[in-house]
């Protein structure tokens, strides 16, 4: 049993159910029990079991619309040998619209016609449109000098027609100054000044008459030169009406009829650019707002002619305003 001593310091066992060792007690070591020697087993390999995957929750994907198939967008390709027909080959291709050639009040309308696809063979066709060319040359050309002549009296008209009022300007400006110095011939005091004045006057006078008596003799003239040339452009318009109208089903207007622009249709066909009349006179017409031009042309030119001819106008020739150069 513990207890204290004077300094207080904690003598005896401090349990008192184990009393502390004394002195004369000595504590002996148990011998050591021999223990069982173990050996080292060699290693068995041990089957595995296969471990089977935990199955992970499945997460929704938001679902999106699929695109839109586009329209595929062809591109040309340049620098390629193009394709010549086979003869007696069939093919399915693209007819450009022709233009119908319809009578109407103010000439002929060319109405635009849809692309068509259709089973042409376009050596048959070329070779067709070829000898409609050659009949219409055939038929036309032997008349070139008349057209030509046709044409020259027009442009004579236009000449005659335009004629210069310059005389008369001129003529009146030195009449007013002849009258100028007439008064002051008449209010001069001295014989030689007199004298001076009045020659000046006459020579003015004299110039200035003469020049609008020239203006209205020209005049004069001119009126009539036109006269004779509406005569003789009226006649050789009836000879020009007569050879179309004896030319059978002719596919073209008689604008187109002179024989320079039957020879540069018949070189389109030729050359390949074109395969009908039809797509030849489109492609001459589609240069330079050609075909505007014609219509306005041939407009005033049928109001003109149909107020002088009791309302029927004369035969219209568009190879002026066409590139007939081969």
């Amino acid at each position: 049993m513990s207890d204290f001593n004077d300094n207080w310091q904690l003598t005896g066992s401090s349990d008192p159910a184990t009393p502390d060792i004394q002195p004369h007690q000595v504590q002996t070591p148990a011998p050591a029990t021999p223990q069982p020697q173990t050996f080292a087993q060699p290693y068995q390999p041990q089957a595995q079991v296969p471990v089977q995957p935990v199955a992970q929750p499945v997460t929704a994907q938001p679902v999106y619309q699929a695109p839109v198939a586009q329209p595929v967008q062809y591109q040309p390709v340049y620098q390629q040998p193009l394709a010549q027909p086979v003869p007696g080959q069939t093919y399915a291709q693209p007819i450009a619209g022709q233009p119908i050639y319809q009578p109407a009040a103010q000439g002929y309308v060319y109405p635009a016609q849809p692309v068509q696809f259709v089973s042409a063979n376009f050596a048959a066709e070329r070779e067709k449109n070829l000898n409609e060319c050659t009949r219409m040359i055939n038929h036309f050309s032997p008349k070139v000098d008349l057209y030509q002549d046709y044409e020259k009296t027009k442009t004579d008209i236009v000449r005659y027609t335009r004629y210069s009022v310059a005389p008369l300007v001129w003529g009146i400006i030195l009449s007013v100054f002849s009258l100028v110095f007439l008064f002051t011939t008449l209010t001069a005091s001295y014989k030689d000044t007199i004298i001076t004045y009045a020659i000046i006057t006459g020579v003015f006078f004299l110039f200035g008459a003469g020049l609008i008596v020239l203006f209205f003799v020209k005049k004069s003239f001119n009126k009539k030169k036109v006269e004779e040339l509406y005569v003789k452009l009226g006649e050789i318009s009836t000879q020009l009406n007569i050879l179309y109208n004896g030319f059978s089903n002719c596919v073209i207007p008689p604008e187109y009829s002179d024989p320079r622009i039957l020879l540069k249709i018949q070189s389109l066909i030729i050359s390949g650019r074109c395969v009908t009349i039809g797509n030849a006179i489109n492609l001459l017409l589609s240069t330079h707002n050609t075909y505007m031009r014609i219509s306005q042309a041939k407009a005033q030119f049928d109001k003109d002619t149909a107020e002088r001819f009791d309302g029927k106008p004369l035969f219209f020739n568009a190879v002026r305003y066409l590139n007939t150069r081969i």
